[in-house]
């Protein structure tokens, strides 16, 4: 960073008004009133007011993300009733489940437009559209203006596509402030340096944990995995400074990464999650302004940040999420229902499944024919060997070799097939695991292809 560009965001300063950390409990409040330019409602949620009119971003606001996996930390404080009443805007950035969220939805009225980007592939805008809410798609790179608000918004394509479930990062501009939010979206340099020859942002939301079923559900050794997790935890702190670096805010602040595993069994899960304190403090290192922000705090009216309570440390993080988590265990008993019965015939469907996303998708993934994946569902043994034909492919039994081996609780793939969840709940939940010998990819990508904008 040159010595103009720290003395120019040094004129930007902001001011915040600390507490100090105290352990987290579940407390709701509506939170109303409208003093606030931007409030962090939880993860990937934000809320943005200019002049009467509020806009929400990736409303998740109900736990548990699916059964077994995970639930807020730290916990929210907004009554979701309350917030669903107040919001006139709602841009939700991409398909997964953490982002796009119909249970929470269903608290909306259904007359409340919501923008997302213009995908090539519709799949996302149709679903959204089935809940009955009016879909205003934006061109990338663009800017419009949200009718009848004073708000603007421009949306930027996703840059990595083994995971671009039809995801976006987004500027909001208004006339008192700006702020850029990427999600956990990734982008090459030069959309970060369009944000920043385009906008003066004041406050940039990015993401920063590097979150992830794997290696978590990977069965491999303990060292190799926590090699892949620290190295993972460095490459997305890495990425949390770059697009700081690239967007130049007055404000760099950690965000949708405000998930994690409470159930009893489930929670060492939680060595996967980057501490935001951390990002802060790697940001603060390269010249830019960092701030945590978690549920209810906000930026007042003025541009003062005001915090309800300060983040925990990074070393007691782990103890926290335990602490609250044990706190929280009679509401989390309601939270997390039994697995349903399974029906038979879970395996037929599961074949069928995936030999329609292979038809669907062999043009594109081409590469899923060097593959065969091996499948431990309860106690049925079953292969796929992707290079014969589609109508010989599946066989039962254990192969002799494979690339990837998934083991699945039953119930779990039922939901998924129900259409409960989708693969990244599942790869999250309890019981799942995978042994690799190769990974591969466009397998990965195939099976994940309902979800993800492949082009």
């Amino acid at each position: 960073m040159t010595s103009e560009m720290t003395a120019a965001m040094a004129n930007r300063r902001v001011r915040v008004v600390p507490r100090a950390y105290t352990p987290y409990t579940a407390a709701a409040s509506p939170m109303a009133d409208y003093d606030f330019r931007v409030e962090m409602i939880g993860h990937a949620s934000l809320r943005a007011h200019c002049r009467g009119k509020t806009l929400v971003t990736d409303p998740w606001w109900i736990d548990p993300l699916a059964p077994h996996s995970a639930a807020h930390f730290p916990p929210l404080v907004h009554d979701v009733d309350a917030l669903a009443a107040a919001t006139d805007i709602l841009y939700i950035s991409h398909i997964h489940p953490d982002h796009f969220h119909p249970r929470t939805l269903a608290r909306f009225r259904k007359d409340i437009p919501v923008y997302i980007a213009a995908h090539r592939r519709k799949e996302f805008r149709d679903k959204i559209a089935r809940l009955g809410f009016p879909v205003v798609e934006c061109p990338f790179n663009e800017i419009v203006a949200v009718g009848g608000t004073d708000f603007e918004i421009a949306m930027i394509e996703h840059d990595y596509e083994e995971n671009a479930a039809y995801d976006s990062s987004v500027v909001v501009r208004t006339p008192d402030f700006t702020l850029f939010d990427n999600n956990d979206c990734v982008l090459a340099a030069e959309k970060y340096r369009w944000v920043r020859e385009n906008f003066r942002v004041d406050y940039a939301f990015l993401g920063y944990s590097p979150a992830s079923f794997f290696p978590i559900c990977f069965e491999m050794d303990a060292r190799a995995k926590q090699r892949l997790l620290a190295a993972s935890a460095e490459r997305r702190y890495g990425d949390f400074v770059d697009a700081a670096m690239g967007v130049e805010p007055a404000v760099a602040i950690p965000f949708a990464s405000g998930a994690r595993f409470l159930e009893t069994g489930e929670r060492w899960k939680n060595v996967a999650f980057n501490s935001a304190a951390e990002a802060t403090r790697r940001v603060c290192a390269a010249g830019i302004r960092g701030e945590v922000m978690a549920p209810g705090d906000r930026i007042d009216a003025a541009g003062t940040f005001h915090q309800r309570n300060a983040p925990p440390p990074q070393h007691v993080e782990l103890a926290a999420i335990e602490s609250y988590a044990q706190t929280a265990a009679a509401r989390l008993d309601g939270i997390f229902p039994p697995d349903p019965p399974v029906r038979p015939g879970v395996v037929e469907r599961f074949r069928d499944y995936l030999l329609d996303r292979w038809r669907a998708t062999g043009s594109l993934l081409p590469g899923v024919r060097q593959y065969v994946i091996a499948y431990e569902v309860g106690d049925e043994r079953f292969y796929f060997d992707f290079s014969k034909p589609a109508d010989t492919a599946f066989a039962r039994g254990t192969p002799e070799r494979y690339d990837m081996r998934y083991r699945y609780p039953a119930a779990g793939l039922q939901r998924k097939l129900d259409g409960e969840i989708d693969w990244d709940d599942l790869h999250f939940s309890r019981g799942v695991a995978v042994h690799q010998n190769r990974y591969a990819r466009e397998f990965f990508m195939m099976l994940r292809s309902e979800m993800l904008d492949l082009g």
